[in-house]
């Protein structure tokens, strides 16, 4: 008797807009880099538990958002602009990266402006996007991790309905080649 294997293939839909009850997630646009700039890559606080170096000047902002907006054409490409929806303002970024089609699996991160940490907007946020990742696309294991100092961010995790997985040491390339000590949360289903 032969037993099969059940293929499940994801259904890639590129970043699509989504709507929360107070944000737009929508592709980034060219002229979103004075908000990105200003309301987190400059900031060393929102920066501090997160695998990204500060912006030094709105050039730097200008470049990685021309590799944001250049990404747009793949559609496994998932990068989000958190716009609110009644000053348009972009407060953050939510995307996805690692993905793994042979276990329908990605990981999701984010960032959120400082001025607006402790508004529930992350745990709204992520909740929308993991319904689209599942639904939508066809994802059933989605992991997100987060620097173990930065608690708050574990608790829009638990929030968004993921349970804690376990602590890992994770290395991180940029111009320091760090390594944190990380804590992974799952959704799955």
């Amino acid at each position: 008797m032969f037993l099969f294997k059940r293929e499940f293939h994801l259904k890639h839909k590129g970043t699509e807009n989504i709507e929360t009850k107070r944000f737009l997630l929508r592709k980034f646009q060219k002229y979103d880099v004075n908000d990105i700039y200003n309301n987190w890559t400059s900031d060393k606080e929102a920066a501090k538990y997160n695998a990204w170096e500060v912006h030094d000047s709105l050039s730097v902002t200008r470049e990685y958002l021309a590799e944001w907006i250049i990404g747009y054409e793949k559609q496994n490409y998932y990068h989000w602009a958190i716009a609110d929806k009644l000053t348009e303002e972009v407060i953050g970024s939510i995307s996805v990266s690692n993905i793994k089609h042979s276990n329908r699996y990605c990981e999701i991160g984010y960032t959120i402006a400082r001025k607006y940490w402790n508004h529930g907007i992350a745990t709204e946020v992520l909740i929308e996007v993991i319904k689209f990742l599942m639904n939508n696309v066809g994802f059933n294991n989605i992991h997100a991790i987060h620097d173990v100092r930065n608690k708050a961010s574990g608790r829009v995790m638990e929030n968004a309905g993921m349970t804690y997985v376990k602590n890992k040491k994770k290395f991180f390339l940029n111009s320091e080649k760090f390594i944190m000590d990380c804590s992974i949360y799952k959704y799955k289903i």
